[in-house]
């Protein structure tokens, strides 16, 4: 939280006159683009004493004229003085407000500068350091919308990485530097990323820059460490132990189990994998050669602290399992009707309710009332489940605990809820989720050994096929047992059963998570445990590096630098084990920060432009295109939303309600609307596409627009504008006799040489 001063320190720049300073010369590859010079202040304009060639105030009048401590006024003139003096900055903005941050370990100032038509905003240190910058436009601003609005760059990228490279060591500090690379995910720009060094060493602070396309001027600067609270001091960079050494201290905190694991590329498929399991962060300090476990740091230092720390609290992960429900819609699709027809044998509600009731150690009595039951199918398997929600009143001990906590409690807190899911055609038990309030129940303490005991009496009566397959999870904190399922003596850890019992010994909490599809690997000739240690320390790197070391100044949690040796590796990749069998680590992409690559596209008249998308991170995720498929609504959204910057994959009810969520935002289109499994036209998919964007207010426009399509008999007169748009912005063009086919059907290539089109405009 600021600690701003009660009068806001904002002064009027004096454009007229001569500066007091010589501001360096800009770059004009990434220089601030000019306004037009203003003349003198109005009447009553406040001029910034400092800015002008006239006699110096005494310091009296320099804190009237700010409002505030002349200390403090000399400060913000220093340092935006060496900030105008970094940026080039003379006298184009009319405005300037500074605020500072009263971090006590390194203070921040917020600098804004405005004129009519641009905003320049800064975050600096108290020595002038740069540590983020935002240039906007107010053209940009009144033609932005909240949907599409992306576009190829009209750059090279090699030019505009060099301007970006040349802002970027502009900004550097003593002893720092900073590599960029070119985001794939840059729409609105150029976007580039890079590691920040500090006396040529690793350090944890990222740097993230935007250029705008039409001129290379940087539009976005921001390091990570913008509002961290560290210590600026950097130790040097010279190790009093060696990487060797350190290496013999780190080599015995890898400690990795043989477990299965899902093959990366089929996901029906498992292999044993040696997977790393860790108990923190372990670093072994350069100037003493120490090893050093950083989540025991952190622990001491929240014992130690006399007031809680926010950073300490534990994050409640425990949720409500996610809605299944769908929205209605006035007619079923085609679709919606087969999935209708393949529900027949599902049991209705009052069925489930009854199912549900008879099992003892739900607890469901009279007191509990269904409320609702939402049905979900899976789409691959064809398996339906039921969510029923039951709700109950507090009863009068619940009541009068809440009342000691809250005070006073609305209707909402007087209910507790239970949601139940089954399979809707056999029954089984899948999950349980009862919503108890943290005064009501102990749910972090651990299961007590009656607990436990009845868990195991209700999974083995419930679940005696699974059971005889499960173990307890000795690594389980203790308020849920998880049992994990074992295959060839070896634990498969996404498949199991997961419980918690209230102090009523009713199922508080269950989670089912089984696949008997996945094909297991033989589990003979594999890698002993010392083996597999040898290959994870091949597999990583242990560079010599800077880490934000924590501490505590006063009830504060602050960091330093410390100079250290740590297991790490380079490559953007997540380390997913060592192949038990082969002893090769096994690496997966991030998914978010990875190009679209596709194994389906030879032969396809759309490849061209589905690879050039797929470069800028804009696509379809699973490895495979299908561009003959027919697109439908769903497929279309994950497209559009790629090009919005939103990488999304639904794979369930949730997901899917994710990707809407994100669509709606991004004015893809309107609740009402949703139909997921609905084919897309060729004419909705450009209303789609151009009414989120800038053009969309345009498009509604009728009267105005020649539509030169042959079959524009076929269009309504509302969408005219939309087609034309199309024609005109190259986006559609129409077949060989000109159509537009505008109730057909179109492909998902069709789709994407569209969308490229649109992004070549």
């Amino acid at each position: 939280m600021k600690k701003l001063l009660s009068t806001l320190l904002t002064v009027s720049l004096l454009t007229s006159g001569a500066p007091a300073f010589a501001a360096a010369p800009a770059d004009p590859s990434f220089g601030t683009p000019k306004a037009p010079a203003k003349s003198a202040p109005e009447a009553g304009e406040a001029a910034v004493p400092y800015e002008t060639a006239a006699e110096e105030p005494a310091a009296s009048e320099t804190a009237e004229s700010t409002g505030s401590p002349s200390a403090l006024s000399e400060r913000l003139r220093t340092v935006m003085l060496a900030v105008k003096d970094k940026l080039g900055i003379g006298d184009e903005y009319e405005e300037f407000t500074g605020e500072p941050d009263e971090n006590t370990i390194s203070p921040r100032w917020d600098l804004t500068w405005s004129s009519e038509g641009q905003r320049l905003n800064v975050t600096a240190g108290e020595d002038g350091k740069i540590y983020s910058y935002r240039l906007t436009f107010s053209d940009e601003d009144s033609s932005r919308f909240w949907g599409l609005d992306a576009a190829f760059p009209k750059v090279d990228k090699a030019a505009a990485l060099a301007a970006a490279q040349r802002f970027a060591d502009s900004l550097m500090g003593s002893g720092e530097s900073v590599k960029l690379k070119t985001s794939p995910n840059s729409n609105d720009g150029l976007y580039f990323t890079g590691a920040l060094l500090m006396n040529g060493l690793p350090s944890p602070v990222e740097v993230s820059l935007n250029l705008r396309a039409e001129d290379l001027a940087p539009s976005y600067f921001r390091r990570s460490d913008s509002y961290t609270s560290t210590y600026p001091e950097v130790p040097s960079p010279k190790s009093a132990t060696t990487a060797a050494k350190a290496g013999e201290l780190l080599r015995p905190t890898l400690k990795l189990v043989p477990r299965y694991v899902r093959s990366n590329d089929d996901d029906k498929a498992a292999s044993l994998r040696y997977v790393r399991i860790t108990d923190g962060e372990y670093i072994v300090t350069a100037s003493d050669g120490k090893l050093v476990n950083l989540n025991k740091v952190y622990s001491d230092l929240a014992r130690s602290s006399t007031t809680t720390n926010a950073k300490f609290e534990a994050a409640d992960d425990a949720g409500a399992p996610e809605g299944m429900g769908g929205s209605a819609a006035s007619a079923p699709s085609a679709a919606e009707l087969k999935s209708i027809e393949s529900m027949k044998d599902v049991h209705t509600k009052e069925a489930l309710d009854t199912a549900a009731r008879a099992i003892p150690a739900l607890g469901l009595g009279s007191e509990w009332t269904l409320e609702r039951a939402s049905y979900s199918m899976d789409q691959e398997s064809g398996d339906v489940s039921a969510a029923l929600r039951y709700t109950r009143p507090m009863n009068a001990g619940e009541r009068k605990k809440a009342i000691e906590e809250l005070g006073e409690i609305d209707d909402y807190f007087q209910t507790v809820r239970k949601n139940i899911t089954l399979d809707a055609r056999t029954d089984e038990l899948q999950s349980v989720y009862t919503s108890n309030y943290y005064w009501m129940d102990e749910q972090d303490s651990k299961q007590t050994a009656a607990q436990r005991a009845a868990a195991e009496a209700f999974l083995s009566e419930q679940f005696p096929g699974k059971w005889a397959e499960v173990k307890l999870d000795e690594d389980s904190d203790g308020s849920t047992l998880r049992y994990v399922r074992q295959v060839n003596s070896y634990p498969f850890q996404e498949n199991g059963l997961s419980i918690s019992m209230g102090t009523d010994n009713t199922v508080s909490q269950l989670d089912v998570s089984w696949d008997d599809d996945v094909k297991f690997a033989p589990a003979d000739d594999i890698l002993t445990p010392e083996e597999a240690v040898a290959a994870c320390v091949k597999a990583f790197e242990m560079p010599l590096s800077y880490i934000e070391y924590p501490q505590m100044k006063g009830n504060v949690l602050s960091y330093h630098y410390v100079l250290a040796y740590a297991f790490r590796s380079s490559r953007d990749e997540y380390f997913g084990g060592i192949d038990a069998k082969t002893g090769e680590p096994i690496w997966t992409s991030y998914r978010s920060q990875s190009q679209f690559e596709y194994d389906d596209l030879a032969g396809a008249f759309g490849r061209t432009q589905i690879e050039a998308l797929a470069a800028y991170g804009i696509g379809l995720p699973g490895g495979s295109f299908r561009p003959k498929d027919t697109l439908d609504q769903k497929t279309m959204l994950i497209l559009l939303l790629s090009a919005c910057g939103n990488r999304v994959e639904p794979r369930d009810e949730s997901g899917l309600d994710e990707l809407y969520s994100m669509a709606y935002n991004e004015n893809l289109l309107k609740a009402a609307d949703r139909n997921p499994d609905a084919a897309v036209t060729r004419l909705s998919f450009l209303k789609t596409l151009l009414g989120a964007s800038a053009y969309g207010e345009a498009a509604k426009v009728q009267g105005i627009y020649t539509c030169p399509f042959t079959d524009r008999a076929q269009i309504a007169q509302a969408d005219l504008g939309y087609a034309a748009l199309a024609y005109g912005l190259g986006v559609a063009r129409g077949d060989d006799k000109g159509r537009l086919n505008p109730g057909s059907t179109m492909t998902r290539q069709e789709a994407a040489v569209m969308l490229y089109n649109f992004m070549m405009r």
